[in-house]
């Protein structure tokens, strides 16, 4: 809020509603850009950095003596560095500006979204120093931005990635489609099955083991109650242009025919392994991401 005291403006600043709006977005923000890097984060640790990275920026704000383009800028710049390479544990600089560019990208559009709502939605015409009014248009903002990185993860979903599955001293390389069509999972386990051509599993096929099958139920065109053959791959590897995963003991189900008619690919993966989130790939165990954390 600002009063004019002999022509000059002296803002009063209600340090309570400043940490609980710049708290709010920075979740806003960090789940935003977990969802769009793909960066495993716990909310736990996006909660507890968020508390941590506000009042250190509240405290800055209330110190006297600190240059206010200190304040204004490198302060919170600094800060949200910080905060980012401690969320996703990131150690590489380069990946933490990368990171952290995106977080002000996304914070450049949260901040427009918002300003356009309340210089457009009548009911919000002078709300602009009610905080809840100013929460309840960010988070508005922040379901508009969740549904278009939604709908740009969807369009990246349907990709061909290099895998590589290893296991029992073996290695295979091949090309798999990432389909966010399969939703097949392992009936017991809960666990994401991906399909690969019978022929492509090459040295691997010795995964074969009777005492390791594993019936796949599934249904498709043509065919209301198939079953699939579905045996444990001790690993796979997913080049992708973010970084390359890893996962242990991943289901895959064995088709006896051609996957892709013009042999593109021969394998299609379960969308959920294309994703960091080791929540959605259910029982599996991300290893890490090279180049990341």
């Amino acid at each position: 809020m600002a009063r004019s005291v002999k022509d000059m403006y002296v803002y009063e600043i209600n340090i309570d509603s400043l940490f609980l709006i710049n708290f709010v977005m920075n979740l806003y923000l960090y789940s935003l850009i977990s969802r769009t890097l793909g960066r495993t984060a716990t909310r736990t640790r996006i909660w507890g950095i968020s508390i941590g990275g506000t009042a250190v920026f509240c405290l800055m704000l209330l110190l006297p003596g600190i240059p206010v383009f200190i304040k204004r800028f490198i302060g919170p710049v600094l800060i949200n560095m910080i905060m980012t390479a401690v969320i996703f544990k990131v150690r590489q600089i380069g990946e933490v500006v990368r990171c952290t560019g995106y977080l002000f990208v996304y914070a450049f559009f949260l901040g427009g979204l918002m300003k356009f709502l309340f210089a457009n939605v009548t009911f919000l015409h002078n709300k602009t120093e009610s905080i809840w009014y100013i929460l309840g248009a960010g988070w508005f903002g922040y379901a508009i931005l969740s549904w278009w990185n939604e709908q740009i993860r969807k369009r990246k979903a349907c990709h061909v990635y290099p895998v590589t599955l290893s296991g029992y001293g073996k290695t295979v390389t091949l090309k798999a489609l990432s389909d966010t069509g399969n939703s097949l999972r392992e009936p017991i386990s809960g666990k994401p099955v991906s399909v690969i051509e019978e022929g492509a599993l090459g040295e691997l096929a010795l995964i074969k083991m009777p005492e390791k099958l594993k019936i796949i139920p599934y249904h498709s065109v043509g065919k209301e109650n198939g079953i699939l053959e579905g045996y444990e791959v001790p690993e796979l590897m997913i080049e992708r242009e973010e970084g390359t995963i890893r996962w242990q003991k991943v289901i895959v189900g064995i088709s006896t025919n051609k996957i892709s008619a013009n042999g593109a690919y021969q394998m299609i993966l379960h969308p959920d392994l294309c994703s960091e989130a080791p929540d959605k790939a259910k029982g599996h165990r991300l290893i890490r991401r090279l180049g990341g954390e």
